[in-house]
C-alpha cells in the first residue's frame, strides 16, 4: 500500500495503538501537499497525514471513487476542496480543525452509507510497511477470525482452521519473532506450540499495521522480524460527531457447523468523557471439511469483550483506560494444531484447551501536531493463561491439569518533537515478561526477562521527492532461568528506510535494520526443573527490503524483495536443554497489480517465500516460533459497488501452488479456495451480508498449518463450503 510522507499528526495515531487529541494547527497556514492519483479513501487518509486535518465521515461514501493528483502548498481546507473536486463528495465543518464528509447531491447514483467511521492518519509511517489497514478496510472485510483478517494478503499467512490454533506469519516470519502490541501493550503469549500465539478477536479492531523486517525503533523492543501493531476501536470510530449515544447489534449464522455469532456494543460521549462496551459470543458444532467429513473437536467457543473509558480535550490531552478479554474453552484435538499422528506414543484423542488472553492498558497522549512538547505515556498488563485437562489412556480415572501462564507488565514514556525538518520520537520503555508452568504437587517453573530500553526515531521529508525514517534503540536485559540463574546482556538496534518519489506515478523504497532482541523466553509447556543454563545467547537479526511502487489512472503495481536473517534463535526443548540455538534465513519476494476506478476494484498478489534453518530448508516442525514453509501463494480480490441497488459485491481467492519441502517426506499440496459476498442496505440502520465461503468445497490444509509435509501427520483440513447470513442493526 502506498505511503505518502506524513508531515503532521491527525486525530488518531493508528500505528502507535494510542488515540491522540484533536489538532490545534492554524487553518490559514499552508503546508506542502503531495498526493498521487489513487482511490479517494486512500487520498483522504494521506491528506489527513499531511495537513493534520481531522476528517470524519462515512467510509462507504468514498468506495469506488478516485482522487486526482494534488501537489503544492495549501491550507488544509484548500487541499480538501481541491481533492474532492469532481468526486461527488463534499464536506461541512464540525469544529475548528475538523470536517465531516457527505454526498454532494442526493439521488439514485449516490452510494448508501455504512455507520460513520473516523478517517485518520498515522504519525509513525514506515516507508516499507507491509500492510496498513484502517477501520474502512476492516468494515469491508468483516473478519470472523485472523485468517479472514489477512485473507487479501499473499504475503501474510495464517495457519489453523479454528481460532485457538491460528498463528500469523508476515512474509514468512512468525508473529512470536516480531514486536506485537495491542493498544500499545506488549504481547508476551508464547505458551504452547500446539495453539495460537495471540488469540485476538478481529471484530474489536480499528487498525492493523505490519512492518515486516524493518520496524521503527519506537515500535518496541524485540522486533527481530519486524513489528505487528493492533489497535481496538474507540467511540469516535463508531459514533457520528453529532450523536451522544449509539450502539449496534450483530448476528451471523453459518451453515457449516451451524455456527451462530452474536455481538453487540453500546457507546456514547458526554462532554469530554467517552465510554464504550462490546461483547461477542460464538457457538456451534464441529464443521465438515471439503470431503464432507466431520472434523472432530473443531466447534467454535469464543467469547470476547472490550470496555473503554476515555477523557479528552484540547487543553489536557487524552486519558484512556481499556480492558480486553478473549477466551476459547472447548475440547480440541490432543495436539490442537493437527488431528493425529500415525506413529509415535499413544495419546488420548482429545483434551480440553481453556485459553484466556487479557489486555489492560492505560494510555495518555497530548499531540498538538506541532511544537516540542507532545507527550505519550502507556502502562499495560498483558496475560495469556492456558489450562489443559486430559485423561491419560493408562489411568482413565485420573484427570491431569497443566497450566501455562505468560505475562508482560510494560510501560513507555515518549515525546514527539515536531520540528521544521523532521518529527522526532524519543523515549524509554520497559517490560517485565514471565513464563510460568504449573502442575499440581510440583513447584512452579518460571523463566523471566526484564528489559529497559531507550529509543529515538526520526521521520523526515526531504522536499517533495524523498521521505526518510531512521532510528536507533539501546536495550539492557536481565534474563532469569528456572534454576534462578541470572544472565545480563545489552545491545543496540538500528533501522533506516526511505521512499523516493521519482514522479507522481512511481516511487522506490528500501530499508535495512540490525536488531538486538535479548534472550527469548521458552514456551511454558517445555520448561524443565532440571535445566542447567550455560551460554544463553541473545538473539539478533538483520533485515532488508527493497520495493518499487507505481500507480496511474487507477492502475497500481508493486514489487518487493526482502530477507530476514536471524542469528542465535533460541530453540530449547524439554529433554535437550535451555541453551539450544539455531540460525534462520527467511527470504522472498512479492508482487501486486490491480485496478481501482469508479465503483470497482480488482487486485492480484503473488508471494514466493523460502525459509531455512541452519542452512537446511525449514519444516513446520523445526521452524516453530520462527517460520514455516510457504512457497508460492496467489491471492485475487475484487469488489463492485451498485449504488442504485444499495448493494456491494466482493470476491476473494487464494491459490497455493504445490511445494516440496526438503526436510519433509511429503509435498505440500496445491489448492484453490474462493469466497464471495454480497452486502445490501435496505434502510440506513440495517446492513445485511450474504456470503459463501469455500465456494467450490475444496478439501485442503492451509499452507501455513502444521505438518502437511509429513506423511505421519494427519492434518486439520479447513472447513468446506459454508453459506452465511449476517445482519447489523445500528441505533
Amino acid at each position: 500500500m502506498h505511503k505518502a510522507r506524513p508531515l503532521h499528526a491527525a486525530l488518531l495515531a493508528l500505528g502507535l495503538g494510542m488515540a491522540t487529541p484533536a489538532m490545534t494547527q492554524a487553518q490559514d497556514a499552508t503546508v506542502p501537499v503531495n498526493i498521487t492519483a489513487q482511490p479517494l479513501d486512500q487520498a483522504i487518509t494521506r491528506l489527513a497525514e499531511q495537513t493534520g486535518l481531522n476528517i470524519g465521515g462515512d467510509a462507504f461514501l468514498l468506495e469506488g471513487r478516485t482522487a486526482a493528483p494534488l501537489r503544492g502548498d495549501y491550507t488544509p481546507e484548500q487541499a480538501l476542496q481541491n481533492l474532492l473536486q469532481g468526486t461527488g463528495v463534499t464536506y461541512e465543518r464540525t469544529g475548528s480543525n475538523s470536517v465531516l464528509l457527505k454526498p454532494q447531491a442526493q439521488g439514485s447514483d449516490e452510494v448508501s452509507s455504512l455507520p460513520p467511521v473516523q478517517i485518520s492518519a498515522a504519525t509513525d509511517v514506515n516507508p516499507t510497511d507491509t500492510l496498513d489497514y484502517g477501520r474502512a478496510e476492516l468494515e469491508t472485510l468483516q473478519p470472523q477470525d485472523m485468517k479472514d483478517l489477512f485473507s487479501e494478503e499473499s504475503s501474510v499467512s495464517v495457519g489453523g482452521p479454528i481460532a485457538i490454533n491460528q498463528k500469523v506469519y508476515v512474509r514468512g516470519v512468525e508473529e512470536t519473532a516480531m514486536a506485537v502490541s495491542v493498544d500499545g501493550a506488549r504481547q508476551n503469549n508464547k505458551v504452547f506450540h500446539h495453539n495460537a500465539t495471540n488469540l485476538i478477536d478481529p471484530a474489536l479492531l480499528k487498525a492493523v499495521r505490519a512492518s515486516a523486517g524493518v520496524a521503527p525503533a519506537d515500535d518496541g523492543p524485540g522486533a527481530i522480524g519486524g513489528s505487528l501493531v493492533y489497535e481496538t476501536i474507540d467511540v469516535d470510530d463508531v459514533l457520528a460527531p453529532d450523536r451522544t449515544v449509539g450502539g449496534f447489534v450483530d448476528g451471523r449464522y453459518a451453515s457449516n457447523g451451524e455456527v451462530l455469532t452474536t455481538s453487540g456494543s453500546v457507546y456514547g460521549r458526554a462532554g469530554d468523557v467517552e465510554l464504550l462496551g462490546y461483547v461477542k459470543h460464538m457457538d456451534g458444532d464441529d464443521y465438515e471439511d471439503g470431503n464432507g467429513d466431520t472434523v472432530n473437536y473443531s466447534k467454535p467457543a469464543l467469547i470476547s469483550g472490550l470496555v473503554k473509558i476515555a477523557y479528552e480535550n484540547d487543553r489536557v490531552g487524552r486519558f484512556e483506560l481499556s480492558h480486553e478479554q478473549v477466551n476459547d474453552d472447548s475440547g480440541r484435538p490432543y495436539r490442537a494444531n493437527f488431528a493425529d499422528l500415525t506413529a509415535g506414543r499413544p495419546v488420548p484423542e482429545s483434551r480440553e484447551y481453556d485459553l484466556t488472553r487479557t489486555n489492560t492498558v492505560f494510555n495518555y497522549s497530548r499531540d498538538r501536531g506541532e511544537g516540542l512538547w507532545n507527550p505519550k505515556f502507556t502502562l499495560a498488563q498483558n496475560e495469556t493463561d492456558l489450562e489443559t485437562r486430559e485423561v491419560p489412556l493408562t489411568a482413565p480415572d485420573v484427570t491431569l491439569v497443566y497450566n501455562g501462564i505468560t505475562g508482560s507488565d510494560s510501560a513507555s514514556v515518549e515525546n514527539l518533537f515536531h520540528t521544521p525538518f523532521a518529527t522526532i520520537s524519543t523515549g524509554v520503555d520497559y517490560y517485565d515478561d514471565s513464563a510460568t508452568f504449573r502442575f499440581a504437587g510440583d513447584p512452579d517453573l518460571e523463566e523471566s526477562a526484564e528489559n529497559v530500553g531507550a529509543f529515538v526515531q526520526l521521520r523526515q521529508p526531504v522536499g517533495d521527492w524523498l521521505f526518510l525514517s531512521y532510528g536507533v534503540r539501546y536495550d539492557r536485559q536481565q534474563f532469569t532461568g528456572v534454576d534462578g540463574s541470572d544472565h545480563d546482556d545489552s545491545g543496540v538496534s538500528a533501522n533506516l528506510s526511505g521512499e523516493v518519489f521519482l514522479n507522481e506515478y512511481v516511487s522506490i523504497n528500501a530499508g535495512y535494520s540490525d536488531v538486538w532482541g535479548g534472550v527469548a523466553l521458552a514456551e511454558n509447556f517445555i520448561l524443565n526443573g532440571a535445566w542447567a543454563y550455560g551460554d544463553v545467547k541473545p538473539v539478533e537479526s538483520s533485515n532488508y527490503t527493497v520495493g518499487l511502487r507505481a500507480q496511474a489512472d487507477g492502475f497500481f503495481g508493486e514489487l518487493n524483495v526482502y530477507e530476514t536473517r536471524i542469528e542465535n534463535g533460541r530453540t530449547p526443548s524439554w529433554g535437550g536443554g535451555p541453551d539450544q540455538f539455531a540460525d534462520f534465513d527467511i527470504e522472498g519476494f512479492d508482487m501486486a497489480a490491480g485496478y481501482q476506478h469508479g465503483r470497482g476494484a480488482l487486485s492480484v498478489k503473488y508471494s514466493d517465500i523460502r525459509s531455512e534453518k541452519d542452512g537446511q530448508e525449514a519444516t513446520s516442525y523445526d521452524g516453530n516460533y520462527f517460520t514455516v514453509p510457504l512457497g508460492k501463494i496467489i491471492t485475487v480480490n475484487g469488489s463492485l459497488a451498485l449504488p442504485s441497488a444499495k448493494t456491494s459485491l466482493g470476491i476473494s481467492a487464494e491459490v497455493a501452488l504445490e511445494n516440496e519441502v526438503a526436510g519433509g517426506d511429503a509435498k505440500q499440496q496445491s489448492y484453490q479456495v474462493v469466497d464471495i459476498y454480497a452486502d445490501y442496505r435496505p434502510v440506513e440502520a440495517l446492513t445485511l451480508r450474504l456470503s459463501v465461503d469455500n465456494l467450490t468445497d475444496e478439501a485442503y490444509t492451509d499452507r501455513a498449518s502444521y505438518g502437511h509435509e509429513f506423511p505421519t501427520v494427519v492434518t486439520l483440513l479447513e472447513p468446506g463450503r459454508s453459506f452465511a447470513l449476517s445482519a447489523r442493526y445500528t441505533f
